[in-house]
């Protein structure tokens, strides 16, 4: 079939998820479905003219995740047919996958029944009768780990983006449903019930439902959802951020017996914490294909950041949540982006990428900067809701919807909101305090200084 399953993709650009929630992702899984299927259908209609072209009288057809095939044969043992006759047109299972390799095998199938049927040869075997096909269902959960990455790429383009969530699905599947025993929607639901991570529980009913529609299962797992239990973060304050970007510097000017190259690594991760505070950027977006010459251009009058389309949420332009930053942490320093540039072309596949991402979070805890890469962005989205920034402006210079931006930072903005709306009400009254003492002190200061001049006039009258 000239391997189509290569091509399926060649043409199709998976739209962005717009947003790390639940619809953002299932748009894109949708129009990712929506192209395999209009491929798998055109393939299929191919595969059924062959067949017709070569007068085999069989035909293919795609049903619940399945081929099957179509052929008028005699009648199964204890069947009849209405109009008494010896022969009824019947829908073979095969346990043959909707896929293009499942394509070529029931195109394969397809000849050899039809084969038999003109010979006048055929008999109803196990095999036919679909005893083969209902064993080929009781698959081990080790056993579908090991076809799993196939089964994967037969209905998804492959790219840095999908490629790094096979390989968070991967490692889930090892996790939450590693054993040997056989697949079935009972043993499924025991053990997602023992995770007690709300997250995690999350994550594990969508990788069973994957996991049931690769094996052409029916199954609903929405009732074992839990409730969400927000996950506490320590964010910054703008004053916690500003001085702990020198903590990269103390820490590898601190390593003994290192050479002069490596140290200087510090300015790596001290250009990626100020892309951080600055633009509310994820991590992985940093590093994964930036654009640091449009950074670095005059022509860049607003400062903006340009987010590469290969990352979660696809490509977007993003202004500064902190202007003033860019000067005080030094982002333009030319040896500095250097050294971005060489970080950011180290890696290849998605799983270099994962760990140059989590190199990041290391020397966050390395240099002892007390809070989290991602506390940086989380700190953006709560400043833009404190400066009076639009909800809609903000959510997409960090690159997600409103729903998502209001659903995962309103938990903070109600306690920070107030946390900090006092602490700036109280800088304002102490700071209109002081102006007052300092302008009694002034008045008081004046009045002493003209009864002084008072008294000097007088006695030069005198």
């Amino acid at each position: 079939m000239e391997d189509i399953q290569n091509k399926v993709f060649s043409d199709f650009e998976p739209p962005a998820t717009t947003d790390g929630s639940h619809l953002g992702v299932m748009h894109h899984v949708k129009e990712t479905q929506k192209h395999y299927d209009m491929k798998f259908e055109q393939e299929l209609l191919k595969v059924n003219q062959r067949l017709k072209s070569s007068k085999t009288k069989v035909s293919l057809q795609a049903k619940k995740g399945g081929i099957q095939l179509r052929a008028t044969l005699p009648l199964k043992p204890n069947d009849t047919h209405k109009q008494g006759r010896d022969k009824k047109q019947y829908t073979i299972s095969l346990g043959i996958p909707a896929s293009f390799d499942g394509l070529k095998t029931a195109e394969e199938e397809a000849q050899e029944l039809g084969k038999l049927i003109a010979r006048q040869t055929f008999v109803w075997t196990d095999k036919y009768l679909g005893q083969q096909a209902r064993k080929l269902n009781n698959i081990t959960y080790n056993e579908f780990y090991n076809q799993f990455e196939k089964r994967y790429f037969e209905t998804r383009k492959r790219t840095i983006k999908s490629e790094n969530t096979f390989n968070t699905q991967l490692r889930n599947l090892r996790y939450y449903f590693g054993g040997t025993e056989t697949i079935t929607i009972s043993s499924l639901r025991e053990k997602i019930k023992i995770i007690d991570s709300s997250v995690n529980r999350i994550s594990a009913i969508s990788l069973a439902n994957i996991l049931c529609k690769m094996l052409n299962i029916e199954a609903n797992f929405s009732d074992l959802k839990i409730s969400y239990k927000p996950k506490k973060r320590n964010i910054p304050s703008d004053k916690q951020i500003s001085s702990s970007i020198s903590l990269f510097k103390n820490h590898y000017l601190r390593i003994p017996k290192m050479s002069l190259s490596y140290r200087e690594n510090w300015r790596i991760y001290q250009t990626i914490y100020s892309l951080l505070a600055i633009y509310g950027l994820r991590p992985r977006e940093v590093i994964n294909n930036p654009n640091l010459d449009w950074l670095m251009s005059s022509e860049n009058k607003h400062n903006t950041f340009k987010v590469h389309e290969s990352n979660k949420t696809g490509y977007r332009e993003v202004f500064p949540f902190v202007p003033e930053w860019i000067e005080l942490f030094d982002l333009k320093n030319q040896e500095s982006i250097e050294k971005l540039r060489v970080f950011s072309n180290s890696w290849e596949t998605s799983n270099q990428l994962k760990d140059r991402v989590a190199t990041i979070a290391n020397n966050f805890r390395y240099a002892k900067v007390p809070f989290t890469p991602y506390d940086l962005r989380h700190a953006c989205a709560i400043r833009a809701h404190l400066q009076g920034v639009p909800i809609k402006a903000a959510a997409n210079n960090l690159g997600h919807s409103i729903q998502m931006h209001t659903k995962v930072y309103q938990q903070w903005f109600s306690l920070e909101n107030t946390r900090k709306a006092f602490e700036q009400t109280f800088e304002e009254v102490n700071e209109i305090e002081a102006l007052k003492d300092e302008n009694t002190l002034l008045k008081k200061r004046i009045a002493e200084l003209e009864n002084k001049l008072a008294r000097h006039s007088l006695h030069c009258i005198i």
